[in-house]
């Protein structure tokens, strides 16, 4: 590819990937760690047009708060759109599951509680048993 007569290499999608996918959590970390260059610019496509994610010198970019739906994102090096891009697809966890993993952290801690409380209870009347017949003794 040329610019101005500028030799200038040529991104591919390849070179756009998702390292860290958390897609079910609405979260991605996108990266291009084999392109050359010092300049880079991440954009998403919106209904508009594209809108710029992330500008600099650094080789990924953790995008967060992402909802359902497919997202298509493109790199610029150098000023140079990438030649393909990467879509990613977001499906969250069902909410049935969310609150299921809820119930069962709840029940949980109320029963470490329940024994710590008891545990603690037992204790301390051990320790009033130990100090009455101390008492006694006396």
């Amino acid at each position: 590819m040329s610019f101005f007569g500028a030799q200038l290499p040529a991104v591919l999608a390849d070179d756009l990937v998702l390292v860290d996918n958390g897609l079910s959590a609405g979260y991605a970390t996108v990266a291009w760690p084999d392109v050359d260059g010092s300049s880079f610019v991440l954009e998403q496509k919106t209904a508009t047009g594209w809108r710029e994610l992330y500008s600099g010198p650094d080789r990924a970019s953790t995008l967060s708060g992402l909802a359902d739906g497919t997202y298509l994102f493109r790199l610029k090096v150098e000023g140079v759109p990438a030649l393909e891009l990467l879509e990613v697809k977001v499906e969250h966890h069902p909410l049935v599951r969310a609150w299921t993993f809820f119930a069962i952290g709840a029940v949980m801690f109320l029963v470490l509680v329940g024994l710590l409380l008891k545990g603690q209870g037992v204790s301390s009347l051990q320790s009033f048993d130990k100090i009455s017949s101390d008492n006694v003794e006396q």
